[in-house]
């Protein structure tokens, strides 16, 4: 094996991916080195799922490694390869999901000589990324396998390498040590936690990261608790201290109101609608690692592994809530939805959506788009966990449901997988319908069709565009997917919706909601205000 060459080079990039525990690659091969290293990969075990977009390549890639545990893995080609997968590379980043890319480059050999597609990939990666580097002939197993168990360190990201065999590349990136909790900090936390007979608690996205260990800290504590989007899943929703969703907007701010103390648990400020902190209680932030605090106030920062810092923490916790009132608080909420947006007579309304999916899909595995259906979505699908529920909150874009529900169909075979999206998030990703097709995964689409980038022209106002800057032409999405294999059903009532549910039980199924629009503005009045 000559890591000189191309399939040298390919060959020990698959050795080191393979030690790491990558288990499989998405990606869309430009030929040349891609090929090489599909081929690679193929003879050590590790499988290759073709995708019809890079930045889809990524959010599959970087969901199934969060499902998994592995390090997510996607493959491009140099220039529009690359350039293609930012949003992906984005969205891993800012959505704390493991994701290495792997892309081609031009040559250092080549370069001088050769301007077609020629950039600074590692350069153009860089902001993007928690490292961004070479892959040459130097120690190319090592780095490989460095790079990939970097996408998975605390808080997880993405990582680029730069496949060159010219050149020696760059050395292993490392990573910063476990963090040891702080005896001093912990003892001031503790004696705030032990002080406050009001708290709240609210689980972030890190918590992900060791979610059994929160979920064991938590079980015998008697205080609300409330989750961001993307830790939804993290602990049972089921349960009388359960208050719903955090979201730094208006609908948990009368619960916060009545609190003497605010403890985070893998909360990130990523996670937060821009704004202040919505509460002048004392705040305490446990994290595996540390982050940035300037949203929070003056916080008291904890820092360390989940399964000792949080029962040391709460050891002598003391809270005196009536008994009930997180439940009470969420209901209070789920009840304002229900009564505030209803749909107009004999039309399918957002909310009948929902509640119709969980009602009839279950508690699965659920991926859900940015837009207006999310904000009914978040609030009313129930889940005990321990699967989160996947969103892009970080970095928000659309477009993610679609790749992120292949990405965990293939990461949790035998479940059905529910994607929620908007009409605006399907049109940017349907080239994966026939992905769904093709490897016949169990997942059932559900998009909001009402024509339009809802949530965007409930923000608009006057002399802002009209209709034209947020409104599209109807689509028959139910016959688009028809056309690429997977079984499409309009759906106009809440008769039709349950129907179109139960008329697949295995591999995929598009179901076209034809939803009334008009709840959403009660819905956005109710959860930011």
């Amino acid at each position: 094996m000559d890591p000189t060459t191309t399939r040298g080079l390919a060959d020990a990039l698959a050795d080191g991916l393979l030690a790491a525990g990558v288990r499989r690659i998405f990606g869309v091969p430009g030929g040349g080195p891609n090929l090489d290293v599909v081929g690679a990969a193929a003879e050590r075990g590790i499988g290759f799922v073709l995708t019809h977009g890079e930045t889809a390549a990524c959010i599959a890639a970087s969901t199934y490694g969060r499902l998994t545990g592995t390090p997510g893995t996607a493959l491009v080609t140099r220039g529009p390869g690359l350039t293609s997968a930012a949003n992906g590379l984005a969205h891993a980043t800012l959505d704390r999901a493991p994701l290495l890319v792997v892309s081609d480059t031009v040559t250092a050999a080549t370069a001088a000589r050769t301007a077609h597609q020629r950039l600074d990939q590692v350069g153009a990666a860089a902001p993007l990324t928690r490292w961004s580097g070479t892959l040459g002939h130097t120690q190319p197993a090592a780095v490989a396998e460095a790079a990939a168990r970097l996408a998975l360190r605390s808080p997880p990201g993405a990582v680029h390498l730069a496949f060159d065999p010219t050149t020696a590349g760059d050395p292993p990136p490392t990573a910063t040590g476990p963090s040891v909790v702080d005896p001093g900090t912990l003892a001031r936390a503790r004696a705030l936690v032990a002080g406050a007979r009001r708290p709240v608690v609210v689980v972030g996205v890190d918590a992900t990261v060791d979610g059994a260990a929160v979920r064991r800290a938590l079980a015998g504590l008697d205080c609300p608790v409330l989750v961001t989007y993307a830790a939804k899943g993290v602990v049972p929703e089921s349960g009388p201290t359960f208050a719903g969703l955090f979201t730094g907007a208006a609908v948990e701010r009368p619960l916060l109101a009545g609190a003497d103390l605010v403890l985070g648990i893998g909360l990130d400020a990523v996670e937060a609608v821009p704004g202040p902190w919505p509460t002048g209680a004392p705040v305490v932030l446990a994290h595996s690692h540390p982050v940035e605090t300037a949203y929070f106030g003056d916080p008291l920062l904890l820092v360390g592994p989940y399964a000792t810092l949080l029962p040391a923490l709460l050891a002598d916790a003391a809270p005196d809530w009536p008994p009930g009132a997180g439940r009470r608080a969420h209901d209070a909420v789920v009840e304002r939805l229900g009564a505030h947006a209803p749909a107009a007579a004999g039309t399918l309304g957002p909310l009948d959506v929902v509640r119709t999916t969980r009602a009839v899909l279950g508690d699965v595995p659920l991926t859900v788009d940015a837009g207006a259906h999310m904000l009914v979505t978040m609030p009313l699908w129930s889940t005990d966990g321990p699967d989160p529920v996947l969103i892009s909150n970080g970095l928000a874009t659309m477009g993610f449901a679609l790749p992120a529900a292949i990405g965990a169909a293939l990461a949790r075979p035998g479940r059905r997988v529910a994607c929620l999206t908007g009409d605006g998030g399907l049109g940017m990703a349907m080239a994966e319908i026939e992905t769904l097709a093709r490897l016949a995964l169990d997942v059932t689409v559900v998009v909001f069709n009402d024509a339009a980038l809802t949530l965007i022209a409930l923000k608009q106002g006057d002399a802002q565009g009209g209709g034209p800057a947020v409104t599209y032409a109807p689509t028959d999405f139910a016959a688009v997917a028809v056309a690429m294999g997977v079984p499409g059903v309009v759906a106009r009532s809440v008769e039709e919706l349950r129907g179109a549910l139960g008329s697949v039980r295995r591999g995929p199924l598009l179901v076209d909601a034809r939803v009334d629009p008009g709840p959403y503005r009660h819905v956005i009045r109710t959860i930011r205000g």
